[in-house]
């Protein structure tokens, strides 16, 4: 069979078929009794008394093609004709054509038509296809088969299609009256299922019985496994229901056999058991995973309800529910509590814990709400859920889990309002800070001295600018220990700051710009931190100290003032080159000279304290980042720099150079605070950032003190200059290397990835089948290979007071971080592939996180096996399974339990 058929939904338009035939043998009969209007070219040897036969160098056929169409008649005969007989209700009214490429019989004594070699008829969506066809008009039958070849081979056999609708089959016999059919040897498309059938009985347009067939999932003409059965009947788009059955692989019948088979084949949502993983641990003992039931209620609303349970006493409940509403909003919810128990019963070492997750994804649609907004991202989860409970990978790797809860609106878009929740907490220290809730309301940006119908250029005075906010939060930091208990509450952090900027942007030229700023902050806080030092003897006769936190509520307003100003432009620099790869170097310099001034508004904004042990009086601030201590006047120098090269490309057909970015920025800074008593000059600072080859990303920062450092570690007054007979001296640094480097054959042959083929994303899922976290999705096979490469390279020096202390004969304290982590994929052939994860800490000399994944493609099957080498996610799982998802809990598995590991 040259040509695969697939998804017979639609027995029942057989009757179309016959109808119009029907209509051929009126047709037939008013050309009959025509002929004398038929210009006299047809041999009269070939027109007996029997029948008529059109051959194929007739005048009337045509050879390769033969058409005939309801209005291909004269267009007076037939509008006589129609006048003199009364049409039938059933009559077509659409045009039909019928083609076939060796020759057509039409049989008046017995009532037949016959169609030989390729026969195709259409009428209207209707397409059938046989190399023979035979229609019975006192019968009502139609009958289409193969026809075979000198070899005894049979070719042509029926194929039927209407739209998306097809089905192949070895012969068909339909009676149109009782709109009945009897179908020899078919293969019918249901869902993502295939049903072969020796003998198919079709009752009347939605169900069908078979008698001797399978059901499988291959799309083969002969299928690489099936289930095989007596007998079936099939409803539809709805369900096929078996009598017993049994699996069979190429045909060898095995002793895995069921009483009766349920598939369903539903296209809406339908409800119904989720079928569980099962296996043994060495920790758990035998076990059931994900076991629950599905509610598909609506398109709007579905729910899977799941359990774990374990044969000692670990288990655990999951509820996921998705929602939708068209134009309004979509989300997922889903709750999971599990109790594990780890170690064995009437044990010393066995402990329990109880976990809980909690998961809120909401996003509202754009076309809800001109200006109200609500969206909210909620993923609360116990300590220890991700150790002991199957999570994905990305999961078990994470300790930071963020949530939070957005609602906006405005009004006339004038005034604004925001309201947000955060959660943030740490699953490895248990810290936990709280923000319930931030509110922000302000004012659109408004220009006082502007007219509303402004018409001409604008003064300098228009562009004034003014807006007004204000910020109310509420915030707790703590650790999830303490985070229920009601000193917790009671020391939550309230504020209340109120901001109100002016701007006022001036431009001096064409090429200067005068940018000015007043900022008026008022912050109102309802608590500040109050400090005492006292000392404890231990039983051992030490004396130690430490501070005492007191907590001290009140109303407690500070006030801020900041005045800056600052001139800006910018300098282009060319230099070209004649001759060379190099075309030219382009040099944009940015100086930017700002003064700000802040002036002390507030009064005593700290404490302090006596510290008995050292005698020194230590002072603290009342108020942690809120406020301004001292004085403040500050000039600053900031120049900014770009440079770009352009060179010779062969690629670039039409202007034959290409950019190339050396620094995307380098940035050089340095300060003066006229109002400070002592060390006035601010640091100097180097900092600068670049993009090389695409993947290669650079940051770096110098600075450099004007300061010494004393023989007691310390700052003081006195320059670099007058004492060491330099200007600075360097004083740190940071350098910072990233490459996210992603390889495979189209970069080298320089072709770029098209948003169409974006890199295929693993299929989340709320439970996943093992315990590993392999994600459920199916390798690319497009690429033969692929590899990703991210580095990450940091080096920080600094001061080491200990040197000028004498204490140490290193002059800086440096740190490096170096990690390398790869990711890459290999096809060994066009149905094998392996996969590796991994990554290593060059410093820590260990490796991260390790997988290795081998995955082969076996048709409608699926292989995949992974494992982890080391780590706590240690453990190795394969799996052999149908691909189609109606068949997904036919499968094999075995794996190593992760949990094992922790006892």
């Amino acid at each position: 069979m040259k040509k695969k058929i697939y998804l017979p939904h639609c027995l029942y338009l057989f009757r179309w078929n016959f109808i119009f035939l029907f209509c051929i043998f009126l047709i037939t009969n008013n050309l009959h009794a025509q002929l004398d209007t038929i210009p006299s070219k047809i041999d009269p040897i070939q027109a007996s008394v029997d029948s008529i036969f059109f051959a194929s160098d007739s005048i009337i056929s045509i050879k390769d093609t033969l058409i005939f169409e309801s209005d291909s008649l004269s267009t007076d005969t037939l509008q006589s004709s129609v006048s003199k007989k009364r049409m039938s209700p059933n009559a077509l009214t659409s045009s039909v054509k019928y083609t076939c490429q060796d020759s057509i019989i039409i049989n008046l004594p017995g009532k037949k038509v016959l169609l030989f070699e390729e026969a195709k008829a259409y009428y209207e969506d209707i397409e059938l296809f046989s190399d023979f066809m035979e229609f019975g008009f006192v019968s009502s039958e139609l009958f289409a088969s193969g026809v075979a070849d000198s070899c005894g081979h049979i070719q042509g056999s029926p194929i039927f299609k209407q739209g998306s609708t097809a089905f192949f089959s070895q012969d068909i016999r339909y009676n149109f009256k009782t709109q009945k059919a009897k179908v020899t040897k078919i293969i019918t498309g249901e869902g993502e299922g295939y049903i072969h059938g020796y003998y198919v009985k079709h009752v009347d347009d939605k169900i069908s019985y078979i008698k001797g067939g399978q059901y499988t999932t291959c799309n083969l003409e002969h299928p690489h496994f099936q289930i095989r059965f007596t007998k079936a009947k099939l409803i539809q788009n709805e369900k096929i229901i078996t009598g017993p059955a049994y699996i069979s692989f190429g045909n060898i019948p095995t002793p895995i056999a069921i009483p009766f088979g349920y598939f369903p084949i539903q296209k809406d949502r339908a409800w119904g058991i989720v079928m569980p993983t099962y296996g043994e641990s060495s920790l758990r003992g035998f076990y059931f995973e994900n076991f629950g039931y599905y509610f598909g209620f609506n398109d709007n609303f579905d729910l899977l309800l799941a359990a774990d349970i374990t044969t000692r006493g670990s288990w655990a409940a999951k509820a996921k529910a998705n929602y939708v509403f068209r134009y309004k909003c979509n989300g997922i919810i889903e709750v999971s509590f599990a109790q594990n128990f780890i170690g064995e019963r009437q044990t010393p070492g066995r402990y329990h814990t109880n976990d809980f997750r909690f998961a809120w994804n909401h996003s509202q649609d754009p076309k809800a709400h001109p200006t109200t907004r609500f969206n909210a991202h909620v993923n609360i989860i116990s300590k220890t859920f991700n150790k002991y409970n199957p999570a994905t990978t990305s999961d078990y790797l994470s300790n930071e889990f963020t949530s939070s809860l957005n609602f906006s609106t405005n009004a006339n878009s004038i005034l604004f309002f925001d309201a947000a929740i955060y959660y943030t907490q740490n699953t490895n220290t248990g810290a936990i800070s709280i923000s319930l809730p931030d509110i922000n309301l302000s004012v659109v940006q408004f220009y006082p001295f502007r007219k509303k119908l402004k018409v001409g250029k604008l003064k300098w005075y228009d562009n004034i600018s003014l807006k007004w906010s204000s910020q109310m939060s509420n915030r707790i930091s703590t650790v999830d220990s303490l985070f229920l208990l009601p000193k917790t509450w009671e020391e939550i952090q309230s504020s209340i700051k109120h901001t109100i900027p002016l701007t006022v942007p001036i431009k001096l030229g064409k090429a200067l710009n005068w940018n000015t700023n007043a900022t008026f902050t008022e912050t109102w806080l309802m608590q500040r931190n109050q400090q005492t030092f006292s000392t404890t003897m231990s039983e051992d006769s030490v004396l130690s100290g430490h501070v005492n936190n007191i907590f001290q509520r009140g109303f407690y307003p500070l006030h801020d003032l900041s005045l800056s100003t600052s001139l800006t432009t910018k300098l282009y620099i060319t230099y070209s080159f004649k001759k060379g790869a190099l075309n030219a170097i382009r040099h944009v310099l940015s100086p930017d000279l700002g003064f700000t001034y802040r002036p002390k508004l507030n009064g005593k904004t700290y404490g302090r304290y006596f510290n008995t042990l050292t005698g020194q009086e230590v002072e603290y601030a009342y108020y942690s980042g809120v406020g301004n201590s001292r004085t403040q006047a500050v000039a600053r120098f900031t120049l900014n720099n770009n440079i770009e090269i352009k060179v010779k490309s062969n690629k670039d057909t039409i202007i034959g150079t290409r950019k190339i970015s050396l620094f995307d920025n380098l940035s050089i800074s340095c300060g003066y605070d006229f109002a400070a008593d002592s060390m006035r000059w601010q640091p100097l600072t180097i900092s600068g950032r670049t993009s090389l080859f695409s993947f290669l990303d650079i940051t770096f920062g110098l600075s450099f003190d004007p300061y010494i450092i004393s023989s007691e570690g310390r700052r003081v007054n006195k320059t670099e200059l007058s004492v060491n007979k330099r200007p600075m001296r360097f004083s740190g640094s940071n350098l910072n290397i990233g490459v996210n480097w992603r390889i495979n054959q189209d970069f080298f042959k320089g072709k770029r990835k098209s948003e169409k083929q974006s890199e295929q994303e693993p299929l989340e899922t709320i439970f996943p089948e093992n315990s590993m976290g392999i994600p459920n999705s199916r390798p690319d096979f497009r690429n033969p290979w692929n590899v990703t490469i991210n580095y990450t390279f940091a080096y920080i020096t600094s001061d080491n007071y200990a040197y000028y202390m004498l204490l140490s004969n290193k002059n800086y304290n440096s740190n490096i971080v170096q990690t390398i982590n790869i990711r890459a994929d290999l096809n060994i052939t066009r149905k094998w592939k392996i996969g590796v994860t991994t990554g290593y800490d060059i410093q820590q000399k260990d490796f991260s996180y390790t997988e290795i994944n081998i995955y082969r493609d076996l048709h409608c099957w699926e292989m995949q096996f992974g494992w982890v080498p080391f780590g706590g996610r240690k453990g190795w799982h394969f799996q052999i399974n149908v691909k189609a998802s109606v068949l997904r809990d036919l499968k094999f598995q075995m794996k190593q339990d992760f949990r094992d590991n922790y006892y």
